[in-house]
């Protein structure tokens, strides 16, 4: 998918969650799918793969919850996976700090890539279990 066209389909779902975008996020939302799509073809982070698919069922899906984060919230994404919810909820909100959490080192060098390629800050990436994570203050 081209990226006018993957910034028009973004900005036509964005109507189901009243999100504005601004190019800069489209931007890292369109380098984020690419680098999905192209690390799922050496490692499996997701069975949903079709640009279409991810714009629904991964980044709108994710950015639902956004009403109920706080101004300045910390938020543990736990078993993140390819980075779902966490994030597209960081790409959106800059002001809330965000920890991936996965039991799967071979996602976390994917997000850790993600995190560097993207320039994000206030957000890491950990390999670790929730049921371990839990007990560490």
């Amino acid at each position: 998918m081209e990226g006018k066209d993957f910034f028009d389909k973004m900005l036509e779902k964005s109507a189901l969650i009243d999100i504005q975008f601004t190019v800069e996020l489209l931007d890292k939302f369109y380098k984020y799918m690419q680098m999905l799509i192209e690390w799922n073809e050496k490692i499996n982070l997701t069975a949903i793969t079709a640009p279409d698919d991810i714009i629904l069922k991964h980044f709108i899906d994710s950015l639902t919850i956004l009403k109920e984060i706080s101004p300045g919230a910390k938020v543990v994404d736990v078993g993140t996976g390819a980075g779902f919810p966490g994030i597209p909820v960081k790409i959106v909100r800059d002001d809330v700090e965000v920890v991936l959490l996965d039991s799967l080192n071979k996602r976390i060098l994917f997000l850790d890539d993600v995190i560097n390629k993207l320039n994000m800050k206030n957000i890491r990436a950990i390999h670790g279990r929730a049921e371990e994570f839990g007990r560490n203050k």
